[in-house]
């Protein structure tokens, strides 16, 4: 009897935005050919969804921060974290929810300014 291999595609959700307005994505067109050569060779394929875990340091490169102020924020409840044995991992939605509330921070801080220099003193 033959083994059996089990290819495993893993996509990033970053990848799959890179490619969103592509006819066919080039993410798409890798998974199509793994599907197409698990059918020519009668296996059959399963997808399976799992959030992204990221690392401090993920987090802190994505949002141009320190690593030990992600960690401040993991430790003081403003970032959502598990922990995978001693170290903390942040869910990608929990990542997508803090760069949000980073974003408007600096919205709300930078709005004053910018409402000058459009519109400077009246």
């Amino acid at each position: 009897m033959g083994s059996m291999s089990h290819d495993l595609i893993t996509l990033s959700p970053e990848d799959v935005r890179r490619d969103a307005s592509a006819a066919l994505p080039g993410w798409a067109v890798r998974v199509v050919e793994q599907i197409r050569r698990a059918a020519a060779s009668g296996q059959t394929v399963t997808v399976v969804s799992e959030e992204q875990m990221l690392s401090p340091e993920q987090v802190a490169q994505r949002l141009n921060m320190h690593r030990s102020t992600v960690v401040r924020k993991i430790t003081a409840g403003q970032i959502q974290a598990v922990k995978v044995g001693n170290r903390h991992r942040v869910p990608y939605s929990e990542f997508l929810r803090y760069q949000d509330v980073v974003l408007g921070a600096l919205a709300r801080a930078a709005g004053p300014e910018i409402e000058a220099e459009l519109f400077g003193d009246e």
